[in-house]
């Protein structure tokens, strides 16, 4: 699979523009996809680095694939009208491309996740961007592998561009805690063995939005 991650930042940092986005994602996005051969997989929102930024993910089986939506991007005028829209909702936006860190964390359990987000909302979601110390990265994915046995995880990738040693790692969230509390021992042993393999990460709070397949 290879993904494709968009981050939009909306024009007006504010909730009334996060609304019209969502308005205008599920008009103009939403049912042209499938006709151009893409799946969206998430559309999420958080206050990290933009007021109300939206993060949005599409699936692709392969590069062929991708390739193909592009080439059907330039020939639907639906998908013209989008992105005529989407500059004046969000001038600035980057994408990258990812795909899954080897075995860890197959698709099956990301899509396993969206089945479930329809019968129980999750709502919550972590992105934890990890950097694997030299030479560690076979290490980690094998701790990934048997991590999601027991811990809620359910997509791992990296870049396919960028930092070789860099791992996107997604979790469904809790809610987020209202105060401080000392982690348990389970959490600081698990942290202590990650931090062996993977010393640097950031994670990030998202909340799906309305359009979500992963919601």
């Amino acid at each position: 699979m290879i993904y494709m991650e968009e981050t939009l930042n909306l024009a007006h940092a504010s909730f009334e523009a996060l609304d019209n986005y969502i308005e205008f994602a599920r008009e103009k996005l939403v049912p042209v996809l499938p006709e151009l051969g893409a799946r969206l997989i998430a559309a999420l929102s958080s206050d990290v680095e933009w007021f109300c930024q939206v993060r949005q993910i599409m699936e692709f089986n392969d590069m062929a694939s991708l390739k193909a939506f592009r080439v059907n991007c330039s020939r639907s005028k639906a998908w013209g009208d989008y992105a005529a829209g989407l500059e004046e909702h969000a001038p600035v936006r980057h994408t990258r491309l990812l795909e899954p860190l080897g075995k860890a964390v197959p698709s099956e359990v990301l899509h396993q996740a969206i089945a479930d987000s329809r019968q129980t909302p999750n709502h919550g979601y972590l992105f934890a961007t990890l950097e694997a110390a030299n030479d560690q990265m076979a290490k980690l994915e094998a701790g990934l592998a048997e991590s999601r046995k027991f811990v809620p995880i359910i997509a791992s990738w990296r870049p396919i561009s960028g930092s070789p040693n860099e791992v996107i790692d997604v979790w469904k969230s809790p809610e987020p805690q209202q105060k401080y509390e000392p982690a348990d021992e389970w959490k600081k042993k698990f942290l202590r063995s990650v931090r062996l393999l993977a010393p640097k990460e950031k994670a990030v709070r998202l909340l799906a939005l309305p359009f979500s397949p992963l919601l």
